[in-house]
């Protein structure tokens, strides 16, 4: 296999200066890899840093928030970089990225990346071997990784060189090839992990940190902090593991390791006098972490993963318990879901933190599916299981069936003999209230696929886009307004149509969405699919700044889907949201105002 190393090369010639947030993205870890070699100022660095980590998660896209003069709205943009963004929207290329990055040897930029390979061991790579193309850096590589050459060169030994080559012969992934894995997915390996642990006695309390604790969308590296008093005969035990394909590090409190799916996962081991400290340290965000250390300095103090080290006498402090660390800041503790490096400490410090909302503020599940489209169990027993979680209200919204294919009379029947259905099963119990809805496709030509007077008879309708993903920005943006200003739509699901690790989001203008769901009083959905987690969180933010009533709903084709809910509450915690910004956790009076019919 060759790795296409064009990429960066072509979209930086392009004529057309209309970049998308991948592209700005990838061409700022170039820069910071040129940054790096040339040991320009840490804080530089750390801001294009940060900047990316936004990057990576808006869905939003910056060449429109360029258009709409609103790039200072992104997190962690400053002057320097939004007049550098500006440039490159506007000529193709930015100047003083071409000055930092010119002279330096053009095949180190196809290296940064690929397992073990920083940016300064790109640059002595490229060096040593004359490494000044980007189109063929990496197959030269492969033919002096194959002569053996590059353990020869210092700081490099024979496994680096193996572990190149493997890298170049597609038998190991780049950093840049390997794809986040979704939560939902990164949780069943957690959980295996944390059963083999738990079984050794020298463990005193495992935890998992990093991204996974911060409860993002994606994951990439898995990350423990185990609690011990026994750091080797611990370490031993877990390289042990019977999923480990390769151990890339083994040391005195850190381990990292390959599994057979090409999982990365690092355990580090403390006393358990350092467990507040050491969870704080390795949950993050950078971000977060870099300004709460500026915080800590001008009170004094230095932070790391062992403790607060006073500055004047040199005293460290040890932390068992990670509020005791915030607490000692003189911080309101900081859940890990919003440590995302804005304006948390200072919050943090005028106890003004809102309270997040948590899963059992969930009283109904607004958005199900049952054998009557594509859901796999009966309405009886999507029902069964809701009463069963304590649920007080529960949605069943079939897609909704086609006017077109069977007929206005059809349909009119088939809504006519469920509603019959629904209020037999409210009749004969009083633990729930089962309300009848459609998911109803928003189509290609900004119409509803159902007409209104049918849309009428539901207690309320789901409007969703299922087709036509690639329509440009006007046109999607047309569509949504379109169903958000119909009078029988009541909310919108999955609106930004994005698949985790498939499909981006849509090109909308978020702004005008936005805009129209506050004016018409619409509800925007936070899909719990773990594929989908759509509204993404900064967009959820932004609708709740707007006041947009948000609900939470599992689109659940299953029972054992209803349990996906605390997947959306994840989002909603990572979006600020507290109990009173999401509509299903009010009593079912309260949640009918919500809707255009009468219940």
């Amino acid at each position: 296999m060759t790795i296409n190393t064009d990429y960066l090369y072509n979209i930086y010639m392009k004529k057309n200066y209309k970049f998308s947030n991948k592209e700005i993205s990838s061409l700022l870890k170039e820069v910071i890899a040129a940054m790096e070699v040339k040991e320009f100022n840490y804080f530089k660095i750390r801001a294009y840093q940060n900047l990316i980590l936004v990057l990576d998660s808006l869905t939003m896209s910056v060449h429109n928030m360029w258009e709409t003069d609103r790039l200072m709205e992104i997190p962690g943009m400053g002057i320097a970089i939004k007049n550098h963004l500006c440039e490159l929207f506007e000529t193709g290329k930015v100047k003083e990225y071409d000055a930092i990055m010119g002279d330096l040897p053009q095949g180190m930029f196809s290296l940064v990346g690929m397992r073990g390979i920083g940016a300064k061991r790109a640059f002595k790579l490229a060096t040593a071997f004359n490494l000044d193309d980007r189109k063929d850096a990496q197959e030269k590589l492969k033919k002096v990784a194959l002569a053996g050459e590059i353990q020869n060169i210092e700081g490099f030994a024979e496994k680096t060189e193996q572990t190149i080559l493997e890298t170049l012969s597609g038998k190991k992934k780049t950093k840049s090839e390997k794809k986040r894995i979704l939560l939902f997915r990164a949780e069943q390996v957690v959980e295996r992990i944390l059963e083999y642990l738990n079984k050794f006695p020298e463990v005193i309390k495992v935890e998992v940190v990093g991204s996974f604790r911060r409860r993002k969308a994606t994951v990439g590296d898995i990350e423990f902090a185990i609690s011990t008093k026994n750091f080797e005969a611990t370490t031993n035990y877990f390289l042990k593991y019977t999923e480990i394909s390769e151990v890339l590090v083994s040391g005195d409190t850190r381990s990292s390791v390959v599994l057979g799916d090409d999982m990365q996962v690092d355990i580090r081991v403390y006393s358990p006098e350092a467990r507040g400290s050491m969870l704080q340290y390795f949950t993050g965000s950078k971000a977060h972490n870099i300004n709460l250390r500026t915080y800590a300095l001008s009170k004094g103090y230095s932070i790391s993963e062992y403790g607060i080290k006073e500055k004047s006498t040199g005293k460290l402090y040890e932390f068992n318990d990670e509020r005791e660390f915030y607490k000692f800041l003189k911080l309101s503790y900081i859940p890990p879901e919003i440590r995302q490096g804005t304006n948390e400490i200072k919050l943090a410090s005028d106890n003004k933190l809102p309270k997040l909302i948590e899963l059992q503020d969930i009283v109904g599940d607004l958005h199900s599916h049952t054998v009557l489209s594509d859901g796999v169990n009966t309405l009886q027993e999507i029902v069964t299981v809701a009463v069963n979680m304590g649920y007080k209200y529960i949605g069943i919204t079939d897609h909704a069936p086609s006017v077109q294919s069977r007929g206005y009379d059809e349909v009119a029947e088939i809504i006519n003999k469920t509603r019959i259905q629904i209020a037999k099963l409210n009749a004969s119990q009083d633990k729930i209230k089962v309300l009848y809805g459609y998911e109803v496709n928003i189509l290609a030509d900004a119409t509803i696929g159902m007409p209104d007077d049918l849309l009428n008879k539901l207690d309320y309708a789901i409007g969703g886009i299922h087709s036509a993903f690639g329509q440009d920005s006007g046109q999607i943006t047309e569509r949504l307004i379109a169903a958000l200003e119909n009078p029988y739509i009541d909310i919108i699901a999955h609106p930004s149509g994005r698949l985790l690790n498939k499909r981006e989001p849509c090109s909308a203008d978020w702004q005008k969405v936005l805009a129209s769901a506050a004016e018409n009083n619409k509800i925007l959905e936070i899909t719990s699919q773990p594929d989908r987690l759509d509204l993404p969180e900064d967009l959820v933010k932004k609708a709740v700044d707007k006041a947009i009533p948000i609900v939470i709903s599992t689109d659940a084709h299953a029972v054992n889907q209803l349990n996906y809910m605390k997947y959306g509450i994840d989002v909603a915690r990572r979006a600020w949201c507290e109990k009173e910004h999401i509509i299903n956790t009010m009593p079912l009076n309260k949640l009918l105002k919500y809707f255009r019919r009468n219940v």
